[in-house]
């Protein structure tokens, strides 16, 4: 099913942000303890190490293990606000892939941990049929967008809706880099959705149909990369 997707006027300053901060803390992730809150589906490995959460997926060719998924357990409301970092290692075709899944559950209403086997790949297509929100943070390698100024690669940034792999929005802007920590802030109150990058929204757009909430999972393509420091406060 396709929605009229409706642009909202970016946010444009990171004390705009802070205008969000409405409820408590629901959930906060360092890993200190390790993945005991956490499944994986695909991948080539995930571990944790100095406090990081590693997911490599990045084989010199397209095969077993090119793409991730790390499901977090718990289940949370659909107002949210989610906070994470997000850390490129490397990426065999700087591809730079940031993935990140929010208010995701199975139609059906079957808890997606126990249909986890039939995703045991990790295949893309494979999530496309399921309730959820898909914020796609990248290095542009295919060059779509064309050079920022300087001439370097922009970051493409793209946000969709399940089900259906329906595009709300999309642009070209700024960068995805190796090497370089980025705190991400996600803000979704009713249909109404935002995607920070250090504090600067790049993306806002509004769903007609909101979706109710759910898992939040950590989503990566041909990329090594780490997450920390997840935090999730109500929005409601």
């Amino acid at each position: 099913m396709r929605f009229p997707f409706l642009i909202a006027p970016a946010l444009l300053a990171a004390g705009c942000l802070s205008a969000h901060r409405r409820g408590g803390l629901l959930f906060e992730e360092t890993f200190s303890q390790g993945m005991d809150r956490w499944w994986v589906e695909g991948g080539e490995k995930v571990w944790v190490e100095d406090g990081h959460l590693h997911m490599k997926a990045d084989p010199p060719q397209v095969g077993p293990g090119y793409v991730c998924t790390a499901w977090c357990k718990e289940t949370f409301p659909a107002d949210v606000r989610i906070e994470f970092d997000a850390h490129v290692v490397d990426s065999e075709i700087d591809a730079n892939n940031i993935n990140f899944f929010f208010c995701y559950s199975d139609p059906t209403g079957t808890p997606l941990f126990e249909t986890r086997q039939t995703r045991d790949d990790a295949g893309y297509k494979k999530y496309h049929g399921l309730n959820g929100h898909i914020i796609t943070f990248l290095n542009d390698f295919k060059g779509t967008g064309g050079p920022n100024a300087d001439g370097s690669a922009k970051a493409r940034v793209r946000m969709r809706r399940c089900p259906g792999f329906d595009l709300m929005i999309e642009t070209y802007a700024g960068h995805c880099r190796k090497g370089v920590t980025y705190r991400c802030t996600i803000t979704k109150t009713g249909g109404k959705i935002a995607f920070a990058v250090d504090g600067n929204t790049v993306l806002e757009a509004v769903d007609p149909a909101p979706l109710e909430g759910g898992l939040l999972g950590l989503r990566t393509f041909r990329t090594h990369l780490w997450w920390d420091n997840i935090r999730v406060f109500s929005n409601e």
